[in-house]
């Protein structure tokens, strides 16, 4: 695979899209060729994968989004819950990361981002996680950055350890509000991991600003 991201979580809403969107526009302001891929994606509108649309669009390469072999449900739930409910199956892992690799084609970098948290179930047996392996892309695990981010985080990284994920890094997301935790989380989960812990500041919901954004916090200094 060619030098790049999986972006996972500690769960859904922790901010993996603004943080792949400013990646992967940060890597273009640089003269890179990105493929910025949502494999899975699930609460379509009108048949619509947002996020992967908007991933794209800070790609500068729309056509990203709608790339073959990708995975897209209506209901907003894990993919596996997507089907219990009626729509299709996920796709082998051997296709999905067929598929990822046929998009990444001609591509100096890829930045993937997973649906959910690391152990999102895509089947009755698969998580992310197992995506992730196949993939053999490092992972960035995203979390807000607020009371119970300690335990959230450290709990996954021993997950990962235990599957055989590689974790690079593990983002801290800022919010405008704050608790009293932001005083020493990044401090504490610095004293128990062995892989960098940044921050991510509130910006502007806008390519560019989420891109100086991700320069600031040290990322793109991690990718080989």
């Amino acid at each position: 695979m060619i030098p790049g991201f999986f972006i996972t979580a500690t769960g859904t809403g922790a901010g993996k899209t603004f943080l792949a969107r400013g990646l992967v526009r940060a890597l273009v302001s640089r003269g890179a060729r990105v493929a910025a891929i949502k494999p899975l994606e699930t609460g379509c509108i009108d048949g619509l994968a947002l996020d992967a649309i908007a991933l794209a669009r800070a790609a500068r390469r729309p056509e990203l989004a709608t790339a073959a072999g990708l995975y897209r449900a209506r209901l907003a739930a894990a993919p596996y819950a997507a089907t219990l409910a009626g729509e299709a199956p996920v796709p082998s892992t051997r296709a999905l990361v067929r598929a990822i690799s046929d998009a990444c084609a001609g591509a100096s970098h890829a930045v993937v981002e997973g649906a959910g948290g690391l152990l999102v179930p895509l089947d009755h047996a698969r998580t992310t996680a197992d995506l992730i392996r196949a993939l053999r892309l490092p992972a960035v695990v995203v979390a807000p950055d607020v009371l119970g981010v300690l335990s959230h985080v450290l709990t996954l990284e021993q997950a990962a350890r235990a599957l055989d994920v590689p974790v690079a890094a593990v983002i801290l997301s800022r919010h405008p509000t704050a608790d009293v935790s932001r005083t020493s989380n990044a401090q504490i989960l610095r004293e128990r991991l062995d892989v960098p812990v940044l921050t991510l500041d509130p910006c502007a919901d806008d390519d560019d600003a989420l891109a100086a954004a991700v320069t600031t916090s040290g990322l793109l200094d991690l990718i080989p």
